[in-house]
């Protein structure tokens, strides 16, 4: 396992491990639901007496010197890597290893330190211990966590490399566009509207989510989890009292979508749109046109560049009915169900939880009604799958100066090109296709 460098990080991760005195619960913690005299903030920020060099961006994107944070961080992700780290106090989703690493999970409470008597944290999950988490690793992904074992990731966001990585079907008409990500560009650490701390505005000008001036939430993502508040998690009083019944699943994907009008196309999908503003594109021939010679490789001599061309995309926010062939529909076999492929629970949920729980009960209650997404192909944080043979072949001309797919010369498992990646997939090579067209 990684070792993390000894810093006041680790002093930083330890102290907020035992901040929460009062209603001390392990569901979001730290983030969010602040009351009027929260002590949560000074777990994280030093008005006065912050020496971290780390900046901020406002809402106009406006760079800002410092954000008062109190560690020696040189950089967000390491600050949050304090808590979500490998072996690292504070939080049981350690994303650097892709691993819900701490516990105990189910309604287990626990007495943990020594201040003011005792605080009680309540770690009341619906999560399994060492197991792997739903985004997965940015470094890597368990192979047996109990014995360990971890595997690289083959493929994930890269976050604070120090370069701008590209921003895939990024703007109209370009996948060019390119950004160096933190943590901060897909989560606010002070709460939103959404699951998961989605931001509820991307660094795209997106609008995913918020709050009225009344402060009811308007969300964008919601989740069919135990206690989950359909209706978007509220502010200060009302958003403790939400987190109280909230049991978070981290490791089982429990998914699940607004229903139709106004809501229609808020969801993951629609989400992650709010930066791969390309794939959302629909048109008759069901293509997006992007130009990718920046990623893409050079053309031979003579042959023409792919450059910018029509690229068909894999229908996504549509459900599995589409593809059922005993209703006459665009497949011939049966759609195979399987947990490595989560779906997205169709919408008008109800606040009597029926639903959910019927969803949450497993993939043999998985309905052809249900939706797939973005995350029932990809992961949200990193992948350890491995890409071989037609898997990671790359593009090059032939004689008549024709594209065609080639295969390796030698074993890379990295995935296809342009970036000869595994594209934060779910199973090795495209055993997410497989697992629903059966061939």
């Amino acid at each position: 396992m990684l070792m993390k460098r000894l810093s006041l990080i680790l002093v930083l991760a330890a102290a907020l491990t035992f901040a929460f005195s009062g209603v001390a619960y392990a569901n979001m913690a730290i983030h969010g639901g602040y009351l009027e005299d929260t002590d949560a903030c000074a777990g994280c920020h030093r008005a006065h007496t912050s020496f971290a060099d780390v900046g901020w961006t406002d809402s106009a994107g406006n760079d800002h010197a410092s954000a008062l944070l109190i560690s020696d961080a040189v950089n967000t992700s390491e600050f949050c890597y304090a808590c979500h780290g490998d072996d690292a106090p504070g939080a049981s989703t350690n994303v650097l290893m892709g691993v819900y690493d701490a516990g105990p999970s189910g309604s287990t409470t626990a007495t943990i330190g020594d201040i003011a008597g005792g605080v009680l944290i309540a770690y009341d999950t619906n999560s399994s211990y060492g197991a792997t988490l739903n985004g997965g690793g940015f470094s890597a992904m368990p192979v047996d966590a109990d014995a360990g074992t971890f595997k690289a990731a083959s493929s994930s966001h890269n976050m604070d490399a120090g370069v701008n990585a590209p921003v895939w079907g990024y703007g109209a008409a370009s996948s060019e566009s390119t950004v160096d990500m933190t943590c901060t560009h897909c989560h606010d650490p002070h709460g939103s509207s959404n699951y998961r701390l989605l931001k509820d505005s991307l660094f795209t000008g997106a609008v995913t989510g918020g709050y009225t001036v009344a402060d009811v939430p308007t969300p964008f993502v919601i989740s069919a989890e135990e206690g989950y508040p359909l209706g978007g998690w509220s502010k200060h009083e009302a958003g403790q009292a939400e987190m109280v019944d909230y049991r978070p699943n981290y490791t089982t994907a429990e998914y699940a979508q607004l229903p139709g009008a106004p809501d229609a196309g808020k969801n993951l999908s629609g989400w992650c749109a709010g930066c791969h503003e390309v794939y959302n594109t629909v048109s008759a021939g069901s293509s997006s046109t992007y130009n990718y010679d920046l990623m893409g490789p050079d053309a031979p001599a003579g042959a023409t560049a792919l450059g910018s061309n029509d690229y068909h995309r894999h229908a996504t926010n549509w459900t599995l009915v589409n593809g059922d062939g005993t209703l006459g529909a665009a497949l011939n076999t049966q759609i195979v169900l399987t947990d490595v492929l989560p779906l997205e629970l169709r919408g008008a949920l109800s606040d009597d939880d029926t639903a959910r729980a019927d969803f949450r009960a497993g993939s043999a209650n998985w309905e052809y009604t249900d939706y797939m997404g973005c995350l029932t192909c990809h992961r949200a944080h990193g992948t350890s799958v491995e890409m071989t043979g037609w898997a990671e072949a790359y593009m090059d001309t032939n004689a008549n100066g024709d594209w065609v797919p080639v295969l390796q010369s030698q074993p890379t498992t990295n995935g296809v090109d342009p970036a000869f990646s595994s594209a934060i997939l779910r199973a090795d090579n495209r055993g997410v296709c497989e697992r629903c067209h059966n061939k």
